[in-house]
């Protein structure tokens, strides 16, 4: 997938969402998470990103979807490519702010933050820059593909039947987080769903009624 088809996906994407959106469904649709989309976008002033248009009875932001749309638009957003997914081919030597643009990564600092984590002599080192700090392209998207974790869209277990669609999402989170070891707090949830603790709180609670008998 090129970065123009990433884009139009999105587009396709949002399009097929209700007029009133929330941090949630905009995460989902860009292949990002809701604490991503608060922190980067929604709550810095410079970038300019719609204003909220009320709140659910959960106490979720809405958004208006034309109007994020248009803003994603305009910012050249596509849904988030893992490096599998990303169709480039070029051979060149690339800078560190073109890889994290490339890649679709949130800045330059995580490039630096892999080469860092990865010296050379490592097992697998992040390629090797030349004497003008630049790297080759075909070696960097090769390591990242070896080293990215599975995309979002990946598909996991099948959620308890009888589940809301909100609660199945919970179920899918909890489940993921396990599988790393980790429990999934309601701070936790509360950032990814982009809604307030107690909420999450209670979405929990209920999963945890909901599934206790299996």
């Amino acid at each position: 997938m090129t970065e123009d088809e990433a884009r139009d996906l999105l587009q396709q994407r949002l399009a097929a969402l209700g007029a009133r959106i929330t941090l949630a469904d905009i995460a989902a649709a860009t292949g990002r998470t809701a604490h991503y989309i608060r922190h980067y976008w929604a709550n810095t002033d410079e970038q300019e990103f719609p204003r909220s248009q009320g709140h659910r009875e959960d106490g979720s932001k809405e958004f208006n979807r034309d109007q994020v749309a248009e803003w994603c638009r305009t910012h050249g957003i596509g849904v988030q490519l893992h490096a599998d997914e990303i169709d480039d081919n070029r051979r060149d030597q690339v800078t560190t702010a073109q890889i994290a643009e490339r890649l679709n990564l949130r800045d330059r600092s995580a490039v630096r933050y892999h080469a860092r984590r990865n010296p050379a002599g490592s097992a697998d080192p992040y390629p090797e820059p030349d004497e003008d700090g630049r790297r080759y392209w075909p070696d960097v998207l090769a390591w990242h593909r070896r080293h990215e974790k599975a995309p979002r869209t990946k598909p996991g277990k099948k959620p308890t039947q009888g589940l809301t669609p909100r609660l199945q999402r919970v179920q899918l989170l909890a489940e993921a987080a396990l599988e790393r070891g980790e429990t999934l707090t309601a701070r936790a949830l509360a950032d990814e769903l982009g809604i307030h603790e107690d909420s999450a709180s209670r979405l929990l609670r209920s999963l945890a009624a909901r599934t206790s008998s299996e």
